[in-house]
């Protein structure tokens, strides 16, 4: 049994980020260029997170707050619209610190983008598909198929 944290050092001296979900192939560099480009910008993470009244401050711990999101519908304290707001000003600034990397990395947060503005993550659009009656060996395609920019970068 290993145990459960958010980032874990394995006996091979690798770091391992436990928190993450798994993403379609299109966007397996979405993960790691989301928390580089958050990593270069931890003092204005922070102080977002600290003043955050959209999630935060509402009588809850982070392990708390962890356990109500995970479901299905938001908690009835939260306003979705101010979630995607808070999400998207997170999303801009990983895309700031990428762009001061300078390596075009922020290429690959589009995707995160385009799923604030439709609301969609890839779980709730898998639920929607197979409800469309979508086969699940279609979507299993869809999910493995390479970003149209592979190779680019």
């Amino acid at each position: 049994m290993r145990t459960f944290k958010f980032e874990d050092l394995t006996f091979r001296g690798t770091v391992e980020f436990r928190s993450v979900c798994c993403q379609p192939v299109s966007d397996c560099m979405t993960v790691a260029a989301f928390h580089v480009g958050l990593k270069q910008k931890l003092y204005e993470l922070n102080a977002l997170l600290e003043n955050d009244h959209v999630i935060f401050h509402h009588g809850y711990n982070r392990g708390e707050l962890r356990k109500l999101f995970v479901k299905k519908n938001l908690p009835g304290f939260v306003d979705e619209d101010e979630v995607y707001a808070l999400t998207r000003r997170i999303l801009l600034l990983a895309r700031e610190g990428l762009c001061e990397r300078g390596f075009g990395e922020e290429i690959f947060l589009d995707s995160l983008f385009e799923r604030v503005e439709v609301r969609e993550n890839p779980s709730q659009r898998l639920l929607r598909m197979r409800q469309e009656g979508v086969s699940l060996e279609d979507i299993i395609l869809q999910y493995g198929k390479l970003p149209q920019s592979a190779g680019r970068i």
